[in-house]
């Protein structure tokens, strides 16, 4: 992704994946995001924003808030949200904006401030949500609930319950009450499933009058399917001893959609077939814009929880954004002291060599050695930098092969034996099975086990470091544990550790030192090898273990026990 440069801003100024990872994210945010620096200038905008206003992103950068808003908008409108913005660190409104159709439209904003200097916020990160399409469909529930005013009775049914079933048989009491007919049906349609089925029914039928099975309107009957497959009312009569029935199948119509049938019976067929049929047709439109309502309900409560999933998302985002501004500093004062430190040891080092203040040959031989320790320590740190910036990049290539199990761990227990001697521990690893054999890159897995047991060393202050591999007897994976009686971790510290940037806590940077880089690299490393790491602890001081998942070589079938013949061999 090609990232435009923030004004005042580069990326090649901090750490590239600190600034690669907070502007990736900000542009990859659904709902329209700005950034203000605190001179009140627009530094960045996302594609959502650019698609809600119709201002190219890239063009956005240098300009004032007003640049977004409605050319009505007051002149002071600015000063006073900053204003507001002092007092309370939050501002949340509607400002009329400019929209990608060349009209304004109003939108709900709210406004953050981001970091401080001491003096004030050096940033604000402000949220844009488009509230046209909402407030279109809360005005075109009023329009429809305006119109069903007209049959107050029909509309009280109507609105009686969410409920449709419950809400349509109440309507169809009200019609029944409300023409002086003898009885209503009301079938609902479902196109989408071609599904027909009676939702509200009401009846003053007297138990002795018998309808004939083609005059009583159910799922089958031919006049209800005609009506929904003409759209046109459906007239028919019968005979019955003394008097005649009548009964007129109308269309449910609701945005040109058949949504049901209502059919109404009348015994005394000359009072129905004298009603106007645009009663009967305003009546039908009254019942399937209230059935039609109900489903604008589901869609607005279907809209209001997807908006405030995406307030809750949104609040998410700004915590995640302040975090990693909060982790960047935190990064970057940790790494400016860890760099320092070598650094300055370095120069005193050989400074001393250099002004001849050395008495011996020994002496200055310690000297170089620590000076040489520290450019290494410094070269590890810069390591860990890059690693993880091509790592984030998607430009680190693993070479993976089989690697001999056993020489690798040879050579991590001579590198670090020394380092476990100058603390008084005892380093024990033990040797795989004969001949067991890893899919890794075999530098990679080197990287890996040195940083582990490294951070064993490292936060062991007395005891041991023991390693440990198992590799169970047809499974694919192969663990390799590395358990110390270390400092420990708490439980609800133990995530942080695989973060970036992070160690337990500030103190224990500030203890042990390191830029909180090698966990994080070591899992990356280790997934991209298809395996894994865990780290478990029973808690403060009570050490640690890490486990470490690699895939084991294809074909493997290790040799185990007492017919293993020993001695690591390296793979070829």
């Amino acid at each position: 992704m090609t990232v435009p440069p923030i004004r005042g801003y580069s990326p090649s100024a901090a750490i590239p994946m600190v600034g690669e990872a907070f502007l990736e994210f900000f542009d990859r945010a659904p709902i329209g995001l700005f950034l203000l620096d605190s001179d009140r200038r627009i530094i960045r905008a996302n594609e959502a924003l650019a698609e809600l206003t119709g201002i190219a992103a890239s063009i956005l950068p240098d300009s004032s808030l007003r640049r977004l808003l409605s050319p009505e908008a007051p002149l002071d409108l600015e000063d006073r949200i900053f204003e507001e913005l002092s007092r309370s660190n939050q501002w949340d409104g509607e400002l009329e904006m400019r929209t990608s159709i060349g009209d304004t439209s109003p939108m709900k904003v709210s406004i953050t401030p981001v970091g401080s200097d001491g003096k004030g916020p050096v940033r604000y990160v402000a949220t844009v949500i488009e509230l046209g399409e909402q407030r279109w469909i809360e005005a075109e529930s009023s329009r429809r609930a305006a119109e069903l005013a007209a049959f107050a009775s029909i509309a009280v049914a109507a609105g009686s319950s969410v409920d449709p079933n419950e809400m349509l048989n109440t309507v169809a009491r009200s019609i029944v009450d409300r023409l002086e007919v003898d009885a209503c049906w009301i079938h609902r349609y479902e196109a989408a499933h071609s599904h027909i089925s009676l939702a509200g029914e009401a009846s003053y039928l007297s138990g002795s009058l018998r309808l004939s099975p083609t005059m009583i309107p159910d799922a089958v009957n031919p006049a209800v399917l005609r009506t929904i497959e003409t759209r046109e009312q459906t007239t028919e009569s019968e005979l019955l001893d003394r008097s005649i029935a009548t009964i007129v199948h109308a269309p449910l119509l609701a945005l040109d959609e058949i949504v049901g049938v209502i059919s109404i019976l009348s015994v005394e067929g000359e009072k129905l077939s004298a009603r106007n049929s645009d009663l009967l047709r305003a009546v039908s439109y009254q019942v399937g814009t209230a059935i039609q309502n109900v489903r604008l309900l589901e869609s607005i409560q279907d809209q209001q929880e997807e908006l405030q999933a995406k307030n809750a998302q949104l609040e998410l985002y700004v915590e995640e954004l302040m975090n990693a501004d909060r982790l960047k500093n935190e990064f970057l004062a940790n790494t400016s002291h860890e760099l320092r430190t070598p650094l300055n040891s370095i120069i005193g080092f050989l400074n001393l060599v250099l002004d001849g203040l050395c008495e011996s040959e020994e002496e200055q031989k310690e000297l170089l050695g620590h000076a040489l320790r520290s450019g290494r320590h410094l070269l590890d740190l810069i390591n860990d930098v890059l690693d993880l910036s091509r790592i984030e990049a998607g430009r680190l290539q693993l070479e993976l092969r089989e690697v001999d199990l056993a020489f690798v761990l040879a050579e991590v227990q001579s590198t670090l034996a020394v380092q476990a001697l100058e603390k008084h521990l005892q380093l024990a690893i033990a040797p795989p099975p004969h001949g067991l054999k890893v899919s890794a890159d075999e530098s990679r897995l080197r990287q890996v086990l040195m940083n582990i047991v490294g951070n064993a060393i490292k936060f062991t202050q007395r005891g041991e470091v023991r390693v440990s591999v198992d590799a169970p007897d047809g499974s694919p994976f192969v663990e390799i544990r590395v358990k110390d009686t270390g400092i420990g971790v708490p439980a609800d510290r133990r995530e942080r550790l695989f973060r970036k940037f992070s160690q337990a806590d500030a103190s224990t940077t500030r203890k042990f030192g390191g830029s909180g880089l090698g966990l994080v690299i070591v899992k990356e490393l280790l997934e991209m090898m298809g395996g894994g790491v865990r780290l478990d602890s029973g808690g403060d001081g009570l050490g640690t273990l890490v486990t470490i998942t690699i895939v084991r070589a294809v074909g493997q079938s290790p040799v185990f026990g007492a017919d293993a013949p020993g001695g690591p061999a390296r793979s070829s």
